[in-house]
């Protein structure tokens, strides 16, 4: 799948996976009043390096997922969505 993200999306999907697979991107972000919604599903390394900036407050915005892999939905103010999905980038150039 490519790297690419998603600006808005009005979908009140359950299957976040499914939402992803027909956007055909990785991660969602919707922005709203200085506040952001990021949703993405990624490896569970990404994952940890993206739930950092959140200093521990992670708890209800991720859950494990099989074949090691995490959902990420968290409500988070903007500063820190950005610094998730910089973590989310400086992880996938780690890893490839």
């Amino acid at each position: 799948m490519r790297t690419s993200t998603a600006v808005r999306t009005s979908t009140n999907s359950n299957d976040l996976g499914a939402l992803l697979a027909r956007r055909r991107t990785d991660l969602i972000l919707a922005i709203e009043d200085g506040n952001a919604l990021l949703r993405c599903q990624v490896s569970s390394a990404i994952a940890a390096a993206m739930l950092a900036p959140l200093k521990g407050e992670a708890a209800g915005q991720f859950r494990p997922l099989p074949g090691n892999q995490v959902q990420i939905d968290a409500a988070v103010t903007l500063p820190v969505a950005m610094q998730m999905m910089e973590a989310k980038a400086a992880m996938e150039n780690q890893l490839h």
